[in-house]
């Protein structure tokens, strides 16, 4: 979904007319425009199937390791390495320094035009119920809007799992109990 779309589609709510640029010197584009970016941000942060992945970080000459620049949150599998800025403090010797690599999750940043479609809804009811409070204040209307988000992460949280392949047999508890069951 482009962002032009979203706004489209929240701008009618609130009793303004559609937009054709984003540029458009319009006082509620300056309302629905931070909202858009701030949902986007606090949906992100969770990690998803499209923007969450296993990493590997190298040091550099000077043995430091930065981290990219669309990273939100990088998780260590070890816990021998904390975020500090854009780079891993090493705990253990007391300073940015690193003999080797280091292998953890990393969340990044996705552009809202690069968005899943479920998750672009998401964001964008999210967006208009923030935009309506902000701009008019909160009603009885925006309860069926709050469903309507319920649908659409309800949606997105289906679509998340089947990429993610979540399997209760390929868990350890699983085949724990198995063999227990079978010994």
């Amino acid at each position: 979904m482009q962002k032009l779309t979203a706004v489209n589609l929240i701008l009618p709510v609130l009793g303004e007319h559609p937009v054709t640029a984003l540029d458009e010197r319009h006082p509620t584009l300056a309302i629905i425009l931070p909202a858009l970016d701030a949902e986007l941000e606090e949906r992100l942060q969770s990690g998803w199937w499209f923007n969450e992945f296993d990493t590997t970080l190298y040091p550099d000459p000077v043995q430091e390791i930065y981290l990219p620049t669309d990273t939100m949150a990088f998780i260590p599998h070890r816990g021998d390495a904390i975020v500090r800025g854009r780079r891993l403090f090493n705990p253990v010797r007391g300073d940015f320094k690193w003999d080797g690599p280091v292998r953890g999750r990393t969340i990044v940043r996705v552009p809202f035009e690069e968005l899943p479609e479920t998750v672009a809804r998401v964001v964008t009811y999210a967006t208009l119920i923030r935009a309506y409070a902000a701009d008019i204040g909160v009603e009885s209307q925006t309860e069926e809007w709050f469903r309507k988000l319920a649908e659409v992460e309800g949606r997105a949280e289906a679509e998340h799992l089947r990429h993610k392949k979540y399997s209760t047999a390929k868990s350890p508890r699983f085949r724990r109990l198995r063999s227990a069951m079978r010994g």
